[in-house]
């Protein structure tokens, strides 16, 4: 097949343009980075252009973009791209339905509530790593100093909730705040989504222009932004309560008045540093952003294809492939966590062999050529 990969720098354009050729494919690249992913007149026509130069039999790109999906369609070329985010902008829903895509999302969740839209060009797909690559990476005595007893990689997603607050009655607060509450101390189901009726909503935005603001919210803006609250709670809570009783170390861009003891170490590089983070930390947190409602995120897969012993939230998607206690950790509340922190962090042996079976898995099932194989399997030729 001959491919036309699109990327603008993607953490996974060398593992899957590698498979892609080792699995026999002619794949070229074209590389751009978009200001306005929906419109951009100088991408739309050198594409076209670069489309024209030779036949190809498809496009693919990491994560959907809009303007790459028109010219496929007018080129009546099937154009599938494979989304390591979740979820999708709201902005991109109005190009899904164009009849040359195949959207592949990792969140069945989310590929269900498009469905029952109607839109017929979303599927599901679990992300892959590449762990024959990863397991080959040789550390020198520096980089095992990056372990410890918890890490934790990534953001908090600290949130931009309180402004959309500012205009609600007190009563409506109180209401999110309680749905807030609630749904900190839940994992795997959904509760957020149908607490946001249509009547709430319509008031909200009656209060937004009779306080003079122009923000229209939508039930989606809204219950994102509420969901990076939960998920901004959570971790600061979990890495709060673990740094007072472990050794935990807090790998991001952006360090965090922690009360506890939690160490900020700064960034990690992608390939690089952070593999080795997760190889040589005990235990590797992968709170998941609660707005991932039951798919596995791609960090999870890193931490597993590394070796690392991965402790996340339950998540449907990662308890139906993964077994609790014998591949993975998964905790239904902080209690749980620290439980199962302090328990794993005394039984080494156990933690050990775990971390292994993960590794295991991921060899056998997540590999790139397994997931693109499936999914060139949908794409009309």
């Amino acid at each position: 097949m001959r491919i036309l990969f699109y990327d603008m720098g993607s953490y996974l354009y060398n593992d899957i343009l590698d498979t892609l050729q080792t699995m026999g494919h002619y794949v070229r690249t074209v590389y751009y980075h978009f200001d306005n992913r929906c419109k951009d007149d100088f991408f739309y026509d050198r594409f076209q252009k670069k489309l024209a130069s030779e036949p190809f039999d498809m496009i693919f790109s990491v994560n959907f973009y809009p303007v790459v999906a028109i010219v496929a369609n007018e080129a009546k070329i099937p154009y599938v791209s494979w989304s390591c985010d979740s979820p999708l902008a709201e902005e991109l829903e109005h190009y899904f339905p164009l009849e040359t895509n195949r959207i592949f999302l990792f969140d069945r969740e989310e590929v269900t509530r498009y469905q029952k839209q109607g839109i017929t060009t979303v599927f599901h797909m679990p992300l892959a790593v590449n762990a024959e690559r990863i397991s080959a990476i040789r550390f020198s005595e520096g980089y095992r100093k990056l372990g410890g007893e918890v890490a934790f990689v990534g953001r908090l997603y600290e949130t931009s909730l309180e402004p959309l607050l500012l205009p609600m009655d007190e009563y409506t607060k109180g209401y999110l705040q309680s749905a807030i509450d609630v749904q900190l101390e839940i994992y795997g189901t959904d509760l957020i989504t149908p607490m946001l009726t249509q009547e709430l909503m319509d008031r909200i935005n009656t209060s937004f222009r009779e306080k003079g603001f122009s923000t229209i919210l939508t039930k989606k803006g809204l219950a994102y932004a509420l969901e990076k609250q939960i998920t901004y709670a959570e971790r600061v809570t979990l890495l709060d309560t673990l740094g007072d009783l472990f050794e935990t170390k807090f790998y991001s861009d952006h360090p965090y008045p922690f009360s506890s003891h939690v160490k900020y170490m700064g960034p990690v590089k992608y390939h690089t540093e952070m593999p080795a983070v997760f190889r040589y930390s005990k235990i590797n947190l992968c709170p998941t952003l609660r707005s991932i409602l039951s798919g596995i995120p791609l960090r999870s897969l890193d931490i597993m294809a590394c070796g690392g012993a991965l402790m996340s939230n339950y998540q449907p998607e990662l308890a139906e492939n993964f077994i609790d206690g014998e591949e993975v950790i998964l905790y239904s509340s902080l209690e749980e966590a620290v439980e199962k922190a302090s328990y794993y962090l005394s039984h080494d042996t156990e933690r050990i062999a775990l971390a292994e079976k993960g590794r295991e898995k991921i060899l056998k099932e997540y590999s790139y050529k397994n997931r693109l194989s499936d999914i060139l399997s949908v794409v009309p030729i």
